[in-house]
């Protein structure tokens, strides 16, 4: 409950601030869109999440968005935002479309659009057991290893987690994190 408070918080926040340039579009009346509700929710992921001791030591996170301009745009604006409040600071990097020379090594969290749905497997193999956050908002993503999909309910965006993969990478996701999540895919018990 603690996190649904917490994020909502920031949520609305951050939701504000976009809704002067919402307002602008629509004529008059606040518009929020669902991508700018994915981009709050991808900046909120940096707090709950724990990266091995070497990523943890970047004052600056990084989000990697692939093959989803919109989202790019959005994480970009609330970066500029978030600069200009003096609040935790992130970089955003675009790119267009899957390639198997692209680096995605400086990246925290990465988000894989639904146009790269042909490629999800290649893209989770490459970064198998890399502390590397993959998000998508794509049916099957969680089955082909990624660890949060995003999902629309009852007009509401939320998220579904593959804690199997997250650990698997060496993240540590928190527990309000999880009890948040509408799904949680948890590791196997081995039995004696």
């Amino acid at each position: 409950m603690r996190l649904h408070l917490k994020m909502a918080v920031v949520v609305l926040a951050l939701i504000a601030s976009f809704t002067a340039v919402s307002l602008a579009v629509a004529g008059g009346e606040p518009v929020i869109r669902q991508v700018q509700i994915k981009a709050v929710y991808l900046y909120n992921f940096l707090h709950f999440v724990s990266w091995p001791d070497r990523q943890e030591e970047k004052v600056v996170k990084v989000i990697g968005v692939l093959g989803d301009r919109e989202l790019g745009s959005s994480l970009t604006e609330l970066a500029r935002r978030l600069r200009q409040r003096g609040r935790t600071t992130i970089r955003v990097i675009l790119y267009d479309s899957y390639r198997p020379d692209l680096d995605f090594s400086a990246c925290h969290i990465l988000f894989v659009g639904s146009s790269q749905a042909d490629n999800f497997k290649k893209i989770i193999s490459r970064l198998k057991g890399r502390p590397i956050l993959t998000v998508a908002d794509a049916r099957h993503f969680l089955s082909v290893g990624g660890m949060i999909n995003l999902v629309e309910l009852a007009r509401r965006i939320r998220y579904q987690v593959n804690l199997t993969a997250a650990r698997a990478a060496g993240l540590r996701l928190s527990s309000q994190l999880l009890e948040s999540a509408i799904t949680v895919i948890k590791p196997q018990e081995k039995e004696d």
